[in-house]
């Protein structure tokens, strides 16, 4: 493919081995307080560039008590979401999408099976959505992992970004420079949703606005954002960014995961930028905040 997002990838030797055969066998998950009664936390996905082990991590919004080992055992994972009671997070290598109560117990690393590459997750009160980075589709099954529909929605573009809401699904199409847009329930389709994203990859939405990465080049890239009904669309929201790789918001804060380094923060008007919020151990690649 010959695109930045591509390149940037490429860059990454970890990342090679993620969208290659990769693997899933989850030998140890922390135990302690739920995440509702410690409070809003940070979780992201890592993998070690030496050996293609990796995990999960946490901490709290501010960036304190770091977890990098709040899941072990896992080879590669990528996109991650999580809902009051949960956290997904996707297995390119292996077509799976993983599960586990918020906490960090009960690890299913075969939640969801049989899968085309999966690649971002994102879920809400009802459905999980993933996207295939092979075939462009958005696929999605029930928060029990049942009902699985891998082509729920089709036509869209080799990317990783998916995000949803109550109401809505959104998608970036990294190389027509968009960001699509359908009912929950897959009808009144739109790929042309918002125009002039050029070159987007992940995609966040918090239920005012949508957020996406723009990479400008296999090392740079900014942090776009809209309306969610597609008005004033700004590319450069915040600028700058050295090769982020996963994107969330909540409603005061958009984060996001720097392939090499550390997860970076911003308030979602783009002011007050820290770029290493969290300095995990192990780089990180997705994310996602609860609460």
């Amino acid at each position: 493919m010959r695109s930045t997002f591509g390149r940037a990838v490429r860059a990454c030797s970890w990342c090679q081995r993620a969208a290659v055969a990769v693997v899933i066998v989850l030998a140890a998950a922390a135990t302690g307080p739920t995440a509702q009664a410690q409070g809003p936390r940070i979780y992201w996905t890592w993998t070690a560039s030496d050996s293609g082990s990796g995990g999960i991590g946490e901490a709290n919004l501010d960036g304190t008590n770091v977890n990098q080992n709040f899941i072990t055992g896992l080879h590669a994972p990528q996109g991650i979401a999580v809902t009051g009671q949960h956290i997904y997070w996707s297995n390119p290598g292996s077509g799976s999408i993983g599960d586990a109560n918020l906490d960090g117990t009960d690890v299913n690393q075969s939640f969801i099976t049989g899968l085309h590459d999966p690649r971002g997750v994102a879920v809400n009160g009802q459905r999980i959505y993933w996207r295939s980075y092979d075939t462009g589709a958005i696929g999605e099954a029930t928060l029990d992992g049942t009902d699985v529909n891998q082509n729920f929605i089709t036509g869209g573009q080799h990317s990783v970004g998916v995000a949803a809401d109550d109401q809505h699904v959104y998608w970036s199409n990294y190389e027509a420079g968009t960001i699509g847009e359908a009912n929950v329930d897959g009808t009144d389709v739109n790929q042309n949703y918002i125009i002039g994203a050029a070159e987007a990859g992940a995609v966040a939405a918090n239920g005012q606005h949508i957020y996406w990465v723009y990479f400008a080049t296999a090392e740079t890239a900014t942090i776009g954002e809209a309306n969610l009904d597609g008005t004033d669309v700004s590319q450069n929201l915040i600028s700058s960014i050295f090769r982020p790789g996963g994107l969330a918001a909540d409603d005061q804060h958009v984060y996001w995961a720097y392939y090499d380094c550390c997860i970076g923060e911003a308030n979602v008007d783009g002011s007050n930028v820290n770029g290493s919020l969290i300095r995990p151990p192990t780089a990180p690649f997705g994310v996602a905040v609860s609460g």
